[in-house]
């Protein structure tokens, strides 16, 4: 059982070790705890937010939009009634343009032509993408 235990910690850090860790993004919306460390006093943190929130970590060339609103009608008084009116609104856009890879930079400063090596990546994205069609 350990062995199996030892094997499955080493699966999850190889995992998290090689794993692409850019275009990442995390959207909350509502009651949410956060628990984390300080980094500049290496202090734990604890953190209760309620609202919108979002967290990005993206390479060159992207474009977010987060808009949101918060509507509440509190002429009932402050008890909770049928008359209350709450709502929360909102729209996420995210629009990540062409990104180059350090092989690609590598490339044209050999001497390759940049042109060509952008449309060549063009050409293997297309290759790559996987269909739609079901």
């Amino acid at each position: 059982m350990r062995k199996i235990m030892l094997g499955l910690a080493a699966v999850c850090i190889a995992i998290l070790l090689t794993s692409c860790g850019h275009n990442s993004f995390q959207y909350g919306d509502g009651v949410g705890f956060d628990f984390g460390v300080n980094p500049e006093n290496w202090t734990a943190s604890l953190t209760l937010r309620y609202g919108k929130i979002l967290t990005a970590v993206t390479r060159d060339n992207v474009e977010i939009e987060l808009t949101g609103n918060a509507n509440a009608d509190g002429s009932a008084g402050m008890e909770t009634t049928a008359k209350t009116k709450i709502g929360t609104d909102g729209n996420l856009k995210i629009r990540v343009g062409r990104q180059i890879n350090g092989a690609a930079v590598d490339l044209v400063k050999a001497g390759a032509d940049a042109d060509k090596v952008v449309s060549a990546l063009s050409e293997q994205r297309e290759l790559s993408r996987p269909s739609a069609e079901f």
